[in-house]
């Protein structure tokens, strides 16, 4: 693994954020009914005390911050039931005259879940992503997403292309698009899954694993291939510790991730979204999970990759090679920093 060329210390207090209900009515609705305080519910108070000093809190959504305030934002977004440590073995590789914001989606991590009983909705992330910009005060901004954060960042880079100067995607092309026939029945799917998923869940305790446990189950049921060292810096994040001590941990991952909610969109109508996107876009694909790019991906693939503004680059790897190996990928992310996003 190459060097890191500077070290990155975690946060060295805590500082709490908090936007007022008529700044985010989506957050006042979640606080006002499920949570004691605001912005924050049981479980993030247990998750805050035994984490201060690695949180900025904003709202319902929980970030870790490297390098000075006073340079050019780089905000970095996980993937799905993933969290922001996702990045902590690309960013000490990365140039040291950025500032990098990295959050925890809500529902991931430290941050609060959306409000419960309802299915998750694509736009409403993207709206966190918003939330969070506007929090800061960016006029703009370089994004770094990986996954499901890379698809949000492709959406929010055709929706407010003004704010974002350069967008660096990992391992996905987009969203993957839906056949419109489909639709009745895939939005029946869509509600008839939500509402199984939380009467399986109504009165039932989430199960307690051992940390070795919780790190063995996830190992299993990814899809793609994560080291055990890699499995253990998310789980270090993802996991609640039972009654704050001993070796008893729940997930503390939104059930309702394990359920589709992309948008339900034909490509055609994507690709009014992804034409918007000005800015220079990097996609680094991992050359073992190419295959999406010739089934539901193909047409994002094929629109991206011809677009005068895109870069794609292909690595040795599986689906999280940036975490697994990033000595792979922060090369080229590095050079596309230099040459397209300086400041």
């Amino acid at each position: 693994m190459a060097t890191p060329k500077y070290p990155i210390p975690y946060v060295a207090a805590a500082t709490f954020h908090h936007l007022t209900p008529s700044q985010n009515p989506l957050c006042y609705l979640h606080n006002k009914t499920y949570c004691g305080l605001i912005g924050c519910s049981a479980r993030d108070e247990r998750y805050m005390s035994a984490h201060a000093q690695e949180f900025i809190r904003i709202n319902f959504i929980s970030a870790k911050m490297y390098g000075s305030d006073s340079l050019p934002a780089v905000l970095c977004v996980h993937g799905i039931q993933d969290n922001c440590d996702t990045f902590v073995t690309l960013l000490p590789l990365l140039p040291n005259d950025y500032h990098y914001v990295c959050i925890d989606l809500p529902g991931h991590g430290g941050s609060a879940h959306f409000p419960p009983h309802v299915p998750l909705e694509f736009v409403n992330y993207i709206g966190s992503i918003k939330w969070v910009a506007d929090h800061f005060g960016w006029p703009e901004f370089v994004y770094l997403g990986h996954s499901f954060g890379g698809q949000l960042g492709t959406w929010f880079s055709g929706i407010y292309p003004e704010r974002v100067r350069c967008l660096i995607v990992l391992d996905t092309m987009g969203p993957r698009s839906v056949d419109l026939d489909s639709t009745p029945v895939t939005v029946r799917k869509r509600i008839d899954s939500a509402q199984s998923l939380h009467r399986r869940q109504c009165g039932r305790q989430a199960p307690v694993y051992t940390f070795d446990e919780a790190v063995a189950k996830m190992m299993a049921g990814r899809r793609s291939k994560l080291t055990n060292e890699s499995a253990r810096i998310l789980a270090r994040r993802g996991l609640i510790q039972v009654d704050g001590d001993g070796d008893r941990y729940t997930f503390a991952s939104d059930q309702r991730l394990k359920l589709e909610f992309h948008p339900l969109m034909e490509f055609g109508q994507q690709e009014r979204v992804l034409r918007n996107v000005t800015c220079p876009v990097l996609f680094v694909l991992a050359d073992e999970n190419t295959a999406r790019y010739s089934t539901y991906l193909k047409d994002a693939y094929e629109f991206n990759s011809k677009r005068p503004n895109v870069t794609v680059a292909v690595v040795n790897g599986d689906h999280d090679v940036h975490l697994n190996y990033p000595d792979r990928v922060f090369s080229l992310v590095t050079n596309f920093l230099q040459k397209y996003c300086k400041h």
